[in-house]
């Protein structure tokens, strides 16, 4: 409804709230007339409430994790859940069964073993991400109670958005997996800095269909206002733009601030107020000098981590010639007052040998370059000293031997950390990635190889500072992933990267402010791989099949009868005792096309 319909049906609305006026209030429809509308613009407005999606995101990941994770508290399923299910006469299969004294739930598509939970908690109990990234996820982890706590909203808004749709890949059902996993990457869409206004309408088509996925599978009581509302968030950033413009969480920390304000609790209020005129004049100040330098202030860290800054270890090493040139080859290579020089020694080679393909002209010029550029550099410099710059002489005589060795490093606004290093912490700063230019040939006898962009990834194994004499500039030593077939895109958006398959070890270098920062996390499906095809079913009907499976250090249960059932989508299989171990059944529901969870 518009602001003009909704303000039509409550203008003659006068309310008083109270003891003495409860047998007059409004029993049902509209009951109050908001004061805003008292402003004559209210009701032409379209957006009157901005509706928060940090909160949203929040309370729709502790449902989703509540209920996965069987959460007491938090689990929108029950007994009075599944009682609902048997009131609207839907599924009915899964309301509750009474077995003498007690009541038994079937377990629903969502239902995850205690294997399953262990599987997931492990996966987020392993999970170590760069500093400043978020809150150390290990802690919010119980493996004793298999169950997330003490969850911040940032801590939810990460998990939600980046290690769910992970933590899942090995368990679930195929659909039910798949819908969770596209509501996560919904939030990480509606919460981008940079939204293109042209998928906004596909992207409220999706989350209608995910909507309708999850009622499938979730019961009633999932879905409360706050699922309701993730509906209309597309709409709002249409009208209004990016959610971080207009989220709470700049509000929520400064709230913090403020508290940190006060120091006399009976006067809360004049605390605030006084340290904020203090505050507001000293910044004041500080911008009336701005351009006078401080004394006895530290540099601000933000400014050293943008430049360079070694902060763990200062050793001195030894480089072999090899690692010298290597490096020294990539600097020169990345410096846009060398780079007419390496065209002229092309040119060069390329009139020496009119010959040969562009192959081998790119092998020999990394072969003989540095020698050469030097000599060119330095007998220009003895003719016309003027014409020679003092950071390119610098470049042509080469770095020392003798490097600055560190484990720690920030730079970019990162802080990098060497693998040896990140072992030894609960953060991971060694992940890597750089972009550059590389050329392709499809053969030997190739003569017209491409050039192209690619994204490598890696991890730092080395962090060396060389000195030129007059400057110094540092170095990242990688180890890089093979960039044919160990980097894919799965599926389902994944970006899978194996780190085993080490390749270009002759050039591992990269300069310290090319480097961008990522993290890797394990990958939970290839662990649970021998799982998948158990059984394959085609129709409806019963297959007797011969299985071993050993429960809780019991003596295994074999001669299984599976019952496959289509309209339902799932395997129900009911394990019954050989007569070795106490009599027991256990219901084992699957996704029909990946076999069966335990």
């Amino acid at each position: 409804m518009t602001g003009d319909q909704i303000f039509e049906k409550v203008k003659d609305l006068d309310t008083q709230f109270g003891k003495p006026f409860a047998q007059t209030l409004v029993k049902s429809g509209w009951k109050k007339r908001s004061v805003f509308f008292e402003l004559p613009y209210w009701k032409s407005l379209y957006v009157r409430h901005f509706l928060d999606v940090m909160h949203i995101e929040k309370n729709v990941f502790e449902s989703v994790i509540g209920t996965l994770l069987n959460i007491q508290g938090k689990s929108k399923d029950g007994l009075k859940a599944r009682k609902d299910l048997i009131a609207m006469g839907i599924r009915t299969e899964l309301g509750p069964l009474k077995k003498g004294k007690q009541t038994y739930l079937p377990p629903a598509a969502y239902t995850l073993s205690r294997k399953e939970k262990k599987t997931l908690c492990k996966f987020l109990s392993e999970v170590k991400v760069p500093e400043g990234y978020s809150s150390n996820i290990r802690r919010l982890v119980s493996m004793k109670d298999l169950k997330l706590k003490s969850l911040k909203t940032h801590d939810c808004h990460v998990i939600m958005e980046h290690f769910l749709p992970i933590g899942i890949r090995s368990i679930l059902p195929e659909k039910v997996r798949s819908s969770i996993t596209k509501l996560c990457s919904f939030f990480k869409s509606i919460c981008s800095k940079v939204i293109n206004p042209a998928i906004l309408p596909m992207l409220q088509k999706e989350i209608v269909i995910t909507l309708c996925e999850l009622e499938m599978f979730f019961p009633p009581s999932f879905f409360d206002i706050m699922v309701h509302l993730v509906v209309h968030l597309v709409k709002e950033t249409q009208l209004c733009g990016p959610a971080y413009m207009r989220w709470m969480y700049p509000v929520e920390r400064y709230m913090k601030i403020l508290k940190g304000y006060v120091k006399n609790r009976s006067r809360p209020e004049g605390c605030m107020v006084e340290r904020y005129i203090v505050e507001e004049a000293i910044e004041f100040c500080t911008e009336y000098l701005s351009n006078v330098q401080s004394i006895g202030l530290p540099k601000s860290q933000l400014v050293e981590k943008k430049e360079g800054k070694n902060l763990i270890g200062n050793k001195i090493v030894a480089v072999s010639r090899v690692e010298r040139d290597q490096v020294h080859l990539y600097v020169l290579h990345n410096e846009n007052e060398v780079e007419p020089y390496v065209e002229i020694h092309k040119d060069v080679l390329r009139g020496l040998n009119p010959n040969r393909n562009e192959n081998w002209i790119v092998r020999e010029h990394n072969r003989c370059f540095i020698p050469w550029f030097k000599d060119h550099i330095y007998s220009k410099y003895y003719s016309d000293p003027a014409s020679i710059t003092e950071r390119l002489r610098c470049l042509a005589y080469g770095p020392s031997f003798h490097v600055f060795s560190y484990s720690a490093y920030a730079i970019n606004g990162y802080t990098f950390y060497t693998k040896e290093q990140d072992d030894k912490s609960i953060m991971q700063n060694s992940g890597v990635t750089v972009v550059a230019e590389a050329m392709h040939i499809s053969s030997v006898k190739d003569l017209n190889p491409k050039f192209a962009n690619l994204s490598y990834f890696g991890v730092i194994e080395r962090i060396w500072v060389f000195d030129y004499e007059k400057f110094q500039i540092p170095i990242f030593g990688c180890k890089w992933v093979e960039n044919n077939n160990d980097i894919r895109m799965d599926k389902s958006g994944f970006l899978q990267v194996d780190l085993n398959r080490v390749g270009y070890k002759d050039e591992s270098f990269i300069l310290a402010f090319q480097a961008r920062q990522v993290f890797y996390v394990n990958d939970p499906k290839s662990k649970m791989a021998i799982m998948k095809s158990i059984i394959r079913a085609r129709g409806k009907g019963y297959l007797k099949v011969s299985i071993d499976i050993c429960l809780d250090g019991d003596v295994p249960l074999s001669s299984s009868l599976i019952r496959v059932d289509d309209d339902a989508g799932y395997l129900k299989v009911s394990l019954h005792d050989n007569g070795t171990c106490p009599s027991k059944q256990i219901s084992i529901l699957s996704s029909k096309d990946k076999g069966p969870k335990i």
